[in-house]
């Protein structure tokens, strides 16, 4: 690359022009900013140095690699400005998220998968220029939260926060049991599932249990972001044997009800489109919109 261009660590020191990319390109691509100041300085506390890098371009931050790890998987981010270097600096990013891949592997005959999201087109052939194959189609869904009213919940079922210190087994076992069907499951163990509980961002109140008596039948995980006021719902399960009786439309309505309430002005959530359990159907019914669609890009290292 010309002399302008230089890839570092990103550091602390780094988090204003972060912040300033994220919000590039999020107004850019997205049409809004999702995600919060809060959360990318979690990310540059949580994860090592070596698996975060930044691309300067003139003395500005231009693109990022970010690589991340959960079992078989390495969840992974590529972001640079949308300007016509675009397509450069993924592929320059794309090259130091593979080498940082393949050299914490802990064996020569391991394999793990880099996982990357694509939303534009730009994305797309640059992924694929550096040997990436898409995978699966997502949508991302949303809905406006505005003047809600609490759902009722039907007898027998109770609706109640997460306790970590008494409800982790059984909510651990029906997590594995409500994602054993769906694409890329892989087993984790109970003390893999305690490591969400690490992160800052956890808030057991905004994990909701659905019981029938002391049988726990279904979950909603929701997080919030106080900057952008949207709350998110990243897993939501229901006890395969009670599906299509209306349980994941009631746990939706009740974590949207939280959710305004906490101030959250969206909700939103991603599905994949292919969703065995007909997801997108019930998130519809539930009144969410498709707000925008990505591709997920797999390559093994």
């Amino acid at each position: 690359m010309q002399e302008s261009f230089s890839i570092r660590v990103l550091t602390l020191k780094d988090r204003s022009s972060l912040i300033e990319l994220f919000m590039d390109y999020e107004s850019n691509v997205y049409g809004e900013i999702q995600t919060s100041e809060e959360e990318i300085e979690e990310m540059l506390k949580s994860i090592p140095e070596s698996d975060r890098r930044g691309l300067w371009h003139d003395g500005e931050l231009a693109a990022i690699s970010i690589l991340t790890e959960k079992d078989h998987r390495l969840p992974s981010l590529v972001m640079a400005n949308p300007t016509d270097q675009m397509n450069r600096y993924i592929v320059e990013m794309v090259n130091e998220l593979v080498s940082s891949a393949k050299s914490g592997k802990k064996t020569g005959n391991e394999t793990k998968t880099l996982i990357l999201s694509a939303n534009l087109e730009v994305e797309k052939r640059a992924f694929e220029e550096c040997g990436f194959i898409p995978t699966r189609y997502w949508f991302q869904m949303k809905k406006d939260l505005e003047n809600l009213t609490i759902p009722a919940t039907p007898s027998p079922y109770t609706i109640s926060s997460f306790n970590p210190a008494t409800e982790t087994h059984d909510l651990h076992e029906l997590f594995e049991e409500v994602f054993s069907d769906h694409f890329d499951y892989h087993p984790t163990e109970l003390e893999e599932f305690k490591q969400r509980f690490l992160r800052p961002s956890f808030d057991p109140t905004l994990w909701y249990l659905l019981k029938d008596g002391d049988q726990l039948v279904g979950f909603i995980l929701c997080s919030v972001n106080h900057d952008t006021k949207m709350g998110e719902v990243t897993h939501l399960g229901i006890k395969r044997n009670l599906r299509r009786n209306g349980l994941a439309h009631l746990l939706l309505y009740y974590a949207f009800w939280e959710l305004e309430g906490r101030g959250m002005k969206t909700a939103a959530l991603s599905v994949d489109s292919d969703s065995y359990t007909d997801a997108t159907i019930v998130y519809q019914k539930a009144g969410m919109y498709v707000f925008r669609g990505f591709t997920r890009y797999d390559l093994k290292v």
